[in-house]
């Protein structure tokens, strides 16, 4: 019966941390470098952070964004009407039920020889529901 309690109790404190991640980061989940390779991205682009060395939540290089959602990798293109962002990316995207939109501050945080680091927020809207995500975009090569 201690045994059954205790996993009862492990499992409810996973569930718990699961929502409480896919509420802070909607549906959105961290990339790995493996994730961006696997998308056919490599070079100069940007990547968007909630928090300073943060996972990677959505990245983009020339017409190829990236993000995970639901433990996949989904490839987006440049929305209709996309404006440039940063040189090789743009501040709209989308793939069959998501779209992900980028609101640059071009408030400068940090700045070193091939980055910039500037304050965005994330629009992401996925089957209906819409989340917004304040964080840094940081680009360069």
């Amino acid at each position: 019966m201690k045994i059954l309690l205790m996993t009862m109790a492990c499992l409810a404190t996973a569930a718990t941390s699961f929502a409480a991640t896919v509420k802070r980061n909607g549906p959105l989940q961290a990339t790995t470098l493996r994730d961006w390779r696997a998308a056919g991205m490599d070079g100069t682009g940007c990547y968007w952070s909630a928090r300073r060395n943060g996972p990677v939540l959505f990245a983009a290089n020339g017409r190829t964004g990236m993000t995970r959602v639901a433990g996949r990798v989904v490839v987006l293109k440049p929305s209709a009407g996309a404006r440039e962002l940063f040189p090789f990316t743009y501040d709209a995207w989308r793939a069959p039920g998501l779209k992900v939109r980028i609101l640059d501050a071009a408030v400068v945080r940090a700045m070193g020889y091939e980055t910039v680091t500037t304050d965005a927020t994330l629009v992401v809207s996925r089957h209906g529901e819409n989340f917004r995500l304040r964080g840094s975009m940081i680009c360069g090569s």
